[in-house]
């Protein structure tokens, strides 16, 4: 026998009751309204964890890639483009102190220094950051944010300079290479091909399909666990050997293995074009 109920036709419906009506309406409100408390309180205290382990993690390579000593400031640089007005726009400010002072730069596209942003341009497309360090009031290096598009999508990264726009290290932050082939790029085997290639190198340097020799693995793997200074200086012959050869692609990864290498050749490229508008502005920011 079914329990289903049957409404018979013409038969009297019950009467809705809306004060029954409006007690649940209520209540679901206040449910919906609890809810979204704790969602936005959560939120706001994963958010600012997320965002404090973030600077800290930046500040750390930034830190460890220049071998910087605690007496050190560092100067953060974002760049902007402004299209309508093909203008370039640098802030810049001591890093991770949002209440610093900022300073604003701006250049037209032909490096022409500007006293101000065009009028109408407010829409400004962001082109990456640049960190320069100092300690006892000199700059003591310089470490970049690039860019690449990978085999799968973005590669970014960290390049880091001396004040002879020598490579010191190169370290990629977010990839999504595939595991085992493209992914080798964050490698230390890999990323230490940059290291002590000056900028005039930089600018021809290309990838080669060749297999790496073997005491160059070797050495490069102790990148890991030794400071770069002292790597360089254990092993001077084989960096100068190096110097002038090509970087080893990873094996069945050569898309990826370019597209860094270009990005990282590109940025060290653009970077010594800006420093040579920035560094007589920047003056005693710090």
């Amino acid at each position: 026998m079914s329990d289903r109920l049957v409404h018979i036709e013409g038969a009297p419906r019950p009467r809705i009751d809306p004060r029954e009506i409006a007690r649940v309406a209520a209540n679901l409100s206040i449910v919906c309204a609890i809810g979204a408390v704790v969602l936005g309180a959560v939120f706001v205290a994963t958010d600012r964890y997320q965002t404090a382990a973030h600077l800290a993690s930046e500040r750390a390579a930034v830190a460890g890639m220049l071998a910087l000593g605690p007496d050190a400031s560092v100067i953060e640089v974002r760049q902007f483009l402004a299209p309508a007005s093909r203008e370039v726009v640098y802030r810049a400010r001591r890093y991770g102190d949002a209440s610093a002072p900022e300073r604003v730069l701006v250049f037209g596209l032909d490096g022409a220094p500007h006293a101000a942003l065009a009028a109408g341009a407010s829409k400004l497309a962001p082109l990456g950051r640049l960190f320069v360090a100092r300690s006892g009031g000199a700059p003591a290096g310089f470490v970049i944010e690039g860019e690449a598009r990978g085999y799968k999508n973005v590669i970014r990264y960290f390049v880091a300079l001396d004040t002879a726009f020598c490579v010191r290290g190169v370290r990629v932050l977010e990839h999504q290479e595939d595991p085992g082939l493209g992914a080798e790029v964050a490698t230390t085997v890999f990323q230490g091909q940059f290291v002590g290639r000056s900028s005039e190198r930089m600018s021809a340097l290309t990838v080669t399909r060749d297999p790496m020799p073997e005491d160059w693995r070797a050495a490069l793997g102790e990148l890991a666990t030794r400071p770069v200074d002292a790597w360089k200086a254990a092993h001077a012959p084989l960096l100068a050997r190096e110097a002038a050869r090509p970087i080893y692609a990873v094996t069945g990864a050569t898309i990826s293995s370019r597209a860094l290498t270009n990005g990282v050749r590109a940025t060290v490229d653009h970077f010594r074009r800006r420093w040579a508008l920035l560094a007589p502005r920047l003056g005693d920011l710090s």
